[in-house]
């Protein structure tokens, strides 16, 4: 098959300039060991609790049964999410603030602040 720029698809070498000859010379790389990359696609990923979609491409292994037509035409593997941006909350401004001190007053009071005595010592005799 022929790239759009005139390049065949399975080239082995990658040509640079040579600075200091001015000449071009090829760059082998060894091809990738087949059959042991997962399969990269574009998946669909859907939070039904906003009624959002985005494409992507992921390795995650989908259900071949869950499919859904995109606005291009294609159809992709659909996979369904609990929360996304979408929907967490610290992504749309309904986090609520812990208030940590309000909350350690709040043991102190209930429990009290648990002190040692400790009996002190009479300071030493001079000589």
């Amino acid at each position: 098959m022929t790239l759009a720029w005139g390049l065949r698809e399975d080239i082995t070498a990658i040509w640079h300039s040579d600075s200091i000859e001015g000449t071009f010379t090829p760059i082998h790389f060894e091809a990738m060991k087949p059959e042991i990359h997962p399969d990269y696609q574009f998946v669909v990923f859907e939070d039904s609790s906003a009624d959002y979609r985005f494409l992507t491409r992921s390795t995650l292994k989908t259900d071949p049964a869950k499919t859904v037509v995109w606005e291009d035409g294609n159809t992709y593997p659909l996979v369904q999410l609990e929360i996304s941006n979408a929907s967490h909350p610290f992504f749309t401004g309904q986090m609520k603030i812990i208030d940590s001190a309000g909350r350690v007053d709040r043991f102190n009071k209930r429990y009290g602040a648990r002190k040692k005595t400790v009996a002190k010592k009479a300071p030493a005799a001079k000589k």
